[in-house]
């Protein structure tokens, strides 16, 4: 895997540029709305314990207004990761075609892989949470 260290161009054909010119441009979009989701998180951790009293006396219930707070906390984690991942696949690959660097293509690959490998282990942990919520579900009612 290391024989390739040493080279400094990038061995693709146009088509594949153009493939991947365009597949960057994708992904900063993307990345750019995660990045919006993120601060829109933040902003609900923040206005959310500032609000919360006038929506208690509304519905005349009290909230876990910490818990609900922590939990736009966690989601906002939670969506800041593969947002910056798939932000740093396009900056590489846009910097790696312009300049055509091998080096600069690898580590874009690298914060494409860790994009996949993140999206994966959520989607294991939903589906692993699924059966457990449809038992309890069962179990209460």
């Amino acid at each position: 895997m290391n024989d390739t260290a040493d080279f400094k161009e990038l061995c693709i054909d146009e088509q594949s540029k153009s493939y991947l010119k365009e597949i960057a441009m994708w992904g900063k979009f993307m990345s750019i709305l995660g990045f919006i989701k993120f601060g829109f998180l933040l902003l609900y951790t923040i206005v959310f314990p500032l609000v919360a009293h006038k929506i208690e006396a509304h519905f005349k219930h009290d909230l876990p207004v910490i818990g609900i707070t922590f939990f736009f906390l966690f989601m906002a984690a939670l969506v800041y990761f593969p947002s910056n991942f798939l932000y740093r696949f396009a900056h590489c690959t846009k910097r790696a075609l312009k300049q055509n660097d091998q080096d600069i293509m690898r580590h874009a690959f690298q914060s494409l892989k860790a994009y996949y490998r993140y999206i994966g282990i959520l989607i294991i942990i939903m589906l692993c949470m699924y059966p457990v919520a449809i038992i309890t579900a069962i179990i209460i009612y």
